[in-house]
């Protein structure tokens, strides 16, 4: 992931932003590798959105915790904008 992160951020104009959708399971090992190669200063927030509206009653999930939020991190490229 970390390649795809530094090719997106080289192919971003410098007044680029760019947003990236996650769901719970990766979303803050995507945090810790998107502060790297953007930098924490470039970070501009975070949208959480629910992407299941219902629960699941199947046989083997309906007694487990369903997530029903993914998460779109923001970043820009540059600080001086």
């Amino acid at each position: 992931m970390m390649a795809r992160l530094y090719l997106a951020r080289n192919l971003l104009r410098d007044d680029g932003v760019i947003f990236i959708s996650i769901d719970d399971n990766e979303a803050a090992n995507l945090k810790v590798l998107c502060d790297e190669v953007f930098g924490a200063n470039n970070f501009l927030g975070n949208i959480a959105w629910e992407s299941k509206t219902k629960s699941q009653n199947t046989k083997t999930s309906y007694n487990k915790l369903q997530p029903k939020v993914e998460y779109i991190w923001l970043y820009k490229k540059n600080t001086c904008n």
